[in-house]
């Protein structure tokens, strides 16, 4: 994240600050195999972006994962220890207008149905109260013109949380 805020042409700790203490998570996902009744073109993740800031993602124990390019073609990611994936969310599209996109991104099953993959993200969320309104000098170097809402990271968050079925709007 220091090396996207040098890029935003801010101070190193620009967006650090923004995640210090707030609501990261390194989550285990367990992709089990797949049974013979498994329909055709069915996924093991459907085409999403994260919701936060950055997505770091060491290598999987299986290949599956594929990014969307600019096309809107599928590049398939290896799923090796070398590497540390890292994917821009919605949370860092929003703060930015769109000066980082965030990456379109699907897990797809295997060729064998027997195989099962495990993946560990982390997830890097800003705290709750953290403003992503785009700021007035990203939305300059995008066109001129607010893309995003103004909103906070948690409402933001508790937004997408309800959109995606995982809490209720109460």
């Amino acid at each position: 994240m220091e090396i996207c805020s040098l890029y935003l042409g801010k101070e190193g700790d620009y967006l650090p600050s923004m995640a210090e203490h707030g609501n990261t998570i390194l989550r285990i996902l367990h992709y089990p195999a797949l049974g013979a009744d498994t329909p055709d073109g069915a996924v093991r993740s459907a085409q999403h972006e994260d919701i936060n800031f950055i997505t770091l993602l060491i290598g999987a124990s299986a290949d599956g994962l594929e990014v969307m390019d600019h096309d809107g073609e599928w590049i398939k990611v290896e799923g090796n220890h070398d590497h540390i994936i890292v994917d821009s969310g919605d949370m860092l599209a929003n703060l930015t207008n769109g000066l980082f996109k965030a990456v379109t991104h699907r897990v797809i099953n295997p060729k064998d149905n027997t195989s099962d993959r495990y993946s560990m993200p982390l997830f890097t969320h800003p705290r709750d109260e953290v403003d992503l309104t785009p700021r007035p000098e990203f939305i300059l170097r995008t066109g001129g013109e607010a893309l995003y809402p103004s909103i906070t990271a948690g409402a933001f968050l508790r937004q997408r949380l309800v959109e995606i079925g995982l809490i209720d709007d109460d």
